[in-house]
């Protein structure tokens, strides 16, 4: 690796050498034009971009890299394990950035600390991948079947293997050590080594050859991470997932990234700092007056902050001064926000959404496809906006092809417009395989919320399309079932009408009765069932009981 600058944009950069012997190599330099091409399209935060690349008979080939400036988790561990609340920011921070990259396509092979820089940023430090897809550049076309490779004795085990089906050896999973087929599990494999080195100080085995270490991720199991590392006791979630990773049968691990960011995002609540019970008082105070004022107009957004200030000041009586000196400069922060609020310009975000929600998807769309090659940073949502627009234009086949595109980048924002989306794709079909791959790809911290809300208005097929997903996911938490399938029983539809008729039966709640004689006792078009039959039938299965 080396420090270089672009003059064009004078600016330093890092550039990475492929090895002469492996550029002079037929059609190399075609596969490493093909895969940098592939890593340019990354742009995630959390991974380092691949700027440009040349190949040339002098030089050999060349990548350019946008230049990371910060220290590499490798060094950083050398001060010992993180604590839990760093390492989940940390490592929350890589599953980010693995998703990103397992959307495109690329298997990383050699994940690993000194392939991974933590940077300062804005909000703190932020961890970034390096070198993603630049192993499997590296690695030689092989004819190696399912045998353990032969390797050197002394061979350094935290060393990538150029020429080896391995990439480096105290991390690599199992079937990359037996020369197997890879995927985006295999990278969750070395994730999984990554966080129970950050967490616990050392790695799940001990080698201490490079031979020894693949021989060990393929049949030895690795100690409990909370048996050598007790500070994460208190994290059983994180400890499980950690060691979920670590499993053998790659179809027991994480299928990719973005599975483990949703699962990091479970863990998230665990790890709050612990607040006093009257900071917890004053800050729902706080966050309630605050959200309360941006809803109001800047014509009387006074009163409401004054109100606010009132109510805070009360709860306030007792804190300690430095507490008070805190609470002051929240108070004038929550003071100004509704009045910026109401001042600021809509972004074109809020501007579709807006049409969205009034009924004017092609006006929506019109916005959204105006700034979406621009949008960087807003890409994903914008783009999650646009599959709903899509959708409410009944051009459904252009909404799921952007979907099957970028999967990762459309789903993850969660917005309304794609969850409705995807809430009456469910309704249409529960059956359909790439609306349930999908809805299971929305993280639940952003998504459920408002799938929730979908299950709670009159009925409609967003309403019985969220329902069923909640219920069939099990996430069912703030949604009276019976209350719910109950209001379904009016819906237009008759097969809603005979399915929420049944699970009524399965449910056995005597407060559904009522709603299930009216049902059972409406009248039929000449002999055509709408439920009536099934609300019978559950009728007699709860008096039964």
């Amino acid at each position: 690796m080396y420090l270089a600058e672009q003059l064009s944009l004078r600016r330093q950069v890092a550039l990475k050498v492929l090895k002469r012997d492996l550029s002079s190599q037929p059609a190399m330099g075609e596969r490493f034009r093909r895969e940098a091409q592939l890593l340019s399209t990354v742009d995630h935060p959390s991974v380092v971009r691949v700027i440009d690349f040349e190949t040339n008979k002098t030089d050999g080939t060349v990548l350019v890299l946008e230049l990371a400036e910060g220290e590499t988790l490798e060094a950083a561990l050398r001060m010992g394990p993180f604590e839990p609340r760093r390492a989940i920011r940390v490592l929350l921070q890589l599953a980010e950035g693995l998703s990103a990259v397992h959307e495109r396509g690329i298997i990383h092979r050699d994940l690993k600390p000194q392939n991974i820089v933590i940077t300062p940023g804005p909000r703190g430090e932020q961890a970034r991948l390096l070198d993603f897809g630049i192993a499997r550049l590296m690695e030689l076309d092989t004819d190696a079947g399912p045998a353990m490779p032969k390797l050197a004795p002394g061979t350094d085990p935290f060393t990538s293997l150029p020429g080896q089906a391995v990439g480096t050896p105290a991390y690599v999973a199992p079937e990359q050590a037996m020369a197997q087929p890879v995927d985006p599990r295999t990278d969750v494999y070395a994730f999984g080594v990554v966080a129970f080195r950050v967490l616990a100080g050392r790695l799940p085995f001990e080698g201490p050859e490079a031979r020894d270490y693949l021989e060990q991720h393929v049949r030895e199991l690795p100690p409990p991470l909370d048996a050598v590392a007790p500070h994460v006791v208190p994290y059983p979630l994180l400890g499980k997932l950690v060691m979920q990773c670590l499993e053998k049968k790659a179809s027991n691990r994480p299928k990719d990234g973005a599975a483990l960011v949703e699962a990091l995002r479970t863990v998230l609540p665990a790890d709050q700092l612990a607040l006093s019970t009257q900071t917890r008082l004053v800050l729902s105070a706080v966050t309630t007056q605050t959200l309360s004022a941006v809803k109001d107009t800047a014509t009387n957004f006074s009163q409401r902050s004054l109100q606010g200030v009132q109510t805070v000041g009360r709860l306030a009586r007792g804190l300690d001064r430095q507490f008070k000196q805190s609470l002051v400069v929240t108070l004038v922060l929550t003071a100004l926000v509704p009045l910026t609020w109401a001042l600021w310009p809509q972004t074109a975000v809020e501007r579709a959404e807006e049409e969205l929600r009034s009924g004017r998807p092609a006006e929506a769309l019109a916005t959204i496809d105006a700034v979406l090659p621009d949008a960087k940073g807003l890409y994903p949502t914008l783009l999650s906006l646009k599959v709903g627009a899509l959708h409410a234009l009944g051009r459904e086949d252009d909404a799921r092809a952007i979907v099957r595109q970028s999967t990762y980048q459309s789903l993850f924002p969660a917005r309304e417009a794609m969850l409705q989306a995807l809430a009456e794709g469910f309704a249409a079909s529960e059956a359909d395989p790439e609306i349930v791959d999908w809805l299971a790809l929305v993280p639940p911290a952003l998504g459920d919320a408002t799938l929730a809300r979908f299950a709670r208005e009159a009925p409609s097929a967003r309403q019985w399309g969220a329902l069923r997903y909640l219920d069939g996911a099990g996430r069912t938490r703030g949604l009276d079932l019976s209350e719910r399938y109950a209001a379904s029983l009016r819906a237009k539809s008759c097969e809603v009408r005979s399915h929420a008729a049944v699970r009524l039966g399965q449910l056995q709640e005597p407060e559904a009765l009522q709603a299930l004689r009216e049902l059972s006792e409406s009248p039929k078009e000449g002999t055509r069932n709408c439920g009536q039959d099934e609300a019978a039938d559950a009728i007699r299965a709860l008096k039964r009981r």
